[in-house]
């Protein structure tokens, strides 16, 4: 039956959606249809996910590092035949303009309706708020109007409510209603991008949520000190600008699987030493916090496979030492100063992917890098090496899929040994604008598929097109471009 609902579920979706599987997947959780107790929400919705797949009933696309679903649709004719049973069973209805020719349930019983996809604002307000009162999720996707929004300001008239998206949505005077603490049993609530700048206490009455994404449309917000009694939270991401006096205390927060935005200047460093169940971290602002004291306070995170470090004013005090050697990390991104790169033993075993920016490394962090045996993504952008020569080694980086150099203003040589990067797929060389060539020794890359150029980057990258000097460095790629 899990897994028939989980099918049914897609339903909700508009055609050619792309959807997110991570919030798929707390969709499904938020409603009941899977396990949540027993590991964790992604682990116990993947399953159902892959089994889907297998009987392609669901389109997958999967990422080349993990090899895990990053997002899914369906197959026109599939998505016919989850709508023509989502709708022979009752299971959702969906609302849309009264003339668009597209599969819908036509004939809309209100007085029944548990689940709800609003596809059209002027379909919803022609329902009328009045005649939903038993529905369980409301999901808004070509619906965003304010007008919808102002509709729904008491959403006590909704009080079964479990999963409510709000991805998008304009509020009057940018003010979340109190009225939403009378949705009791929900689990579910996003405002991602919603136009909104100040959050009721009354989100203090939700304490069954799981997943809550307060990730607003990049204005300024106040966060009451109210979600340290939302101790059912898997999921959070705070607000990107927080106003100086939020200051949130999260310690008690220990069934969190992803937080995201998390800033020690609203909170306290310490707040993360019982967060033992986190799988992804990204931390916004260290406001004075050494690496040393961070690295300390995620000793315990023994499942924390993705971290993202950004210091927004790329302060160059407490710049101290990453020490990630006894964590799982897979994925890294550090966006802040760091002159250069710890030792190589201080950095997870496992890790694939890595991400620098803004680090302004005066030290080649290449002879590191390489030698992390498992690495298949390196990302060096804006400023992240300020140093003019770089060098990879004969044997180095064994399997790396992806490597992109952008935005390194100071580089000048970059010298490839042959034998370096066997496993190289693709490259991607932007905004290196003293860079004065391509090595030569790419020619002994076999596997290399993907070359992508910027055409401001000197006139070596002239060279390299069809009839260039230089074409035949790369004449054995099968798909070279040049972009603006």
């Amino acid at each position: 039956m899990g897994l028939k609902h989980c099918f049914l579920y897609l339903a909700h979706f508009p055609e050619d959606y792309k959807i997110d599987v991570e919030t798929l997947f707390n969709y499904w959780a938020a409603e009941g249809l899977i396990m949540i107790y027993r590991s964790t929400i992604q682990d116990n919705a993947e399953g159902y996910l892959e089994e889907l797949v297998r009987r392609n009933m669901v389109i997958a696309e999967r990422s080349y590092l993990t090899s895990r679903i990053e997002s899914c649709h369906m197959h026109d004719i599939m998505r016919g035949v989850c709508l023509s049973k989502a709708e022979e069973e009752n299971f959702l209805q969906i609302v849309q303009d009264p003339t668009s020719t597209s599969t819908s349930t036509s004939t809309i019983n209100a007085q029944s309706i548990r689940r709800l996809a609003v596809h059209s604002s002027n379909a919803f307000e022609m329902m009328g708020r009045g005649k939903i009162k038993k529905v369980r999720s409301l999901l808004f996707f070509k619906a965003k109007e304010e007008a919808v929004i102002q509709s729904l300001s008491n959403f006590g008239s909704l009080p079964f409510l479990r999963v409510l998206d709000l991805s998008r949505a304009k509020f009057q005077e940018g003010k979340l209603p109190s009225s939403i603490g009378k949705l009791i049993h929900l689990r579910f609530l996003s405002l991602y991008r919603a136009v909104v700048s100040h959050l009721p206490s009354s989100l203090r009455n939700l304490k069954l949520l799981l997943y809550l994404n307060l990730g607003v449309d990049g204005v300024s917000v106040h966060v009451p000190n109210v979600l340290k009694e939302l101790r059912e939270l898997r999921y959070l991401i705070l607000p990107f600008l927080m106003d100086v006096k939020t200051k949130l205390e999260l310690g008690d927060l220990v069934n969190l699987e992803t937080l995201r935005g998390y800033s020690i200047e609203n909170s306290s460093v310490k707040d993360l030493l019982g967060m033992t169940k986190l799988r992804t971290l990204t931390v916004h602002s260290l406001d004075g916090c050494t690496l040393e004291t961070l690295s300390a306070s995620l000793c315990e995170s023994r499942e924390l496979e993705q971290l993202s470090l950004y210091e927004v004013m790329h302060c160059r005090h407490n710049e101290g030492k990453l020490v990630l050697d006894s964590i799982h990390l897979k994925f890294l991104t550090v966006g802040r100063y760091m002159t250069r790169l710890p030792d190589q033993h201080r950095f997870p075993p496992n890790l694939a992917h890595i991400c620098l920016r803004y680090c302004c490394m005066e030290e080649d962090p290449m002879p590191i890098l390489e030698k992390l045996f498992h690495l298949k993504f390196v990302e060096l952008s804006y400023r992240a090496f300020t140093g003019k020569r770089m060098v990879c080694s004969q044997g180095g980086f064994p399997r790396l899929y992806e490597l992109n150099l952008s935005g390194q203003y100071d580089l000048e040589e970059w010298i490839v040994e042959e034998g370096s990067m066997s496993c190289l797929h693709t490259l991607t060389i932007n905004e290196c604008r003293k860079l004065k060539e391509l090595p030569d020794e790419v020619i002994y890359i076999k596997s290399l598929k993907e070359l992508t150029i910027g055409w401001r980057e000197s006139e070596w990258a002239w060279k390299l097109s069809e009839g260039g000097q230089d074409h035949y460095k790369v004449h054995h790629i099968p798909r070279v471009q040049f972009i603006y």
